[in-house]
């Protein structure tokens, strides 16, 4: 399986748009992997993970042909995870050249959001929204992806999801906005079992100004999450370990927070990296 990492930071992105904080001039100065637009990924190159403000800049940035992607997954209904106006620019009369509805997939908070859109006289059937639920397993891309959903530890009221994602034969994990995780979400994980990659959540950076245990992470609560996983079985020493989602918010850049999880093995995403397993 292939992961890419088309945005990486959180809501604000990073630099921030308005902010001189340290970590954002320092980001400014240095460039390159230090600048980060808001998450969103792609499996293997059919599966989207995430609709945002910043994916018009992910296509043209990594060449990302959205008329053969026909799946979406949502993790919840905040902005930067969720941007509906982006929905409305899959209107029949804006996109050529599709020959499947777009499909996207939520719990109800997000799932209530698209179906404003998939109401609107001029979408004509263009997209669809299938309501999914924690804990309970459904496919996409026509069969070829398992998925389990499952509650992540954020904003309640946006039905906030981590995925288990299925080939049939690999697994990966998508864990972000979510601190750690709920019980009822490790009892799902034990009966998953072993993921050939997990990427999680890491908002918080290193954490130097107090740990991030709740809502979002920080490194030092990534470190408890993998090490649990190891003892359960739902990762390994042979498991690719990646963080995820940034924010300028009391962190670290990129060259910064690289430094500090290469000595625990663990890759720090980049935007456009892509990682196969």
């Amino acid at each position: 399986m292939k992961i890419k990492f088309l945005g990486t930071a959180a809501a604000e992105g990073v630099p921030a748009i308005s902010c001189s904080c340290p970590t954002c001039t320092r980001s400014r100065e240095k460039g390159g992997r230090n600048i980060r637009s808001r998450s969103q990924a792609l499996i293997n190159g059919d599966l989207l993970i995430e609709l945002n403000s910043d994916t018009f800049y992910h296509t043209v940035a990594f060449g990302l042909d959205l008329t053969k992607i026909n799946d979406c997954l949502i993790t919840h209904s905040h902005g930067d995870h969720l941007y509906t106006d982006e929905i409305e620019n899959y209107r029949p009369d804006f996109c050529h050249g599709r020959k499947k509805p777009m499909r996207f997939y939520a719990d109800k908070s997000g799932y209530d959001k698209i179906n404003e859109v998939v109401r609107l006289p001029y979408m004509k059937g263009s997209v669809s929204a299938q309501l999914v639920s924690r804990g309970e397993r459904f496919t996409v891309c026509d069969g070829k992806y398992d998925i389990l959903p499952m509650r992540a530890n954020h904003a309640p009221l946006t039905d906030p999801l981590i995925y288990s994602i299925s080939d049939g034969e690999k697994k990966l994990l998508y864990a972000h906005d979510t601190g750690y995780f709920p019980e009822e979400t490790w009892e799902l994980l034990r009966d998953r079992g072993y993921h050939g990659l997990v990427s999680l959540d890491c908002t918080g950076c290193l954490g130097l100004a107090g740990d991030w245990v709740d809502n979002h992470m920080s490194f030092r609560t990534v470190l408890k999450v993998i090490d649990r996983m190891k003892k359960e079985g739902i990762a390994d020493e042979k498991t690719v370990l990646v963080v995820n989602h940034f924010s300028h918010n009391n962190g670290q850049d990129y060259d910064e927070m690289s430094a500090e999880a290469q000595k625990h093995g663990i890759i720090v995403t980049f935007d456009g990296l892509e990682l196969e397993f």
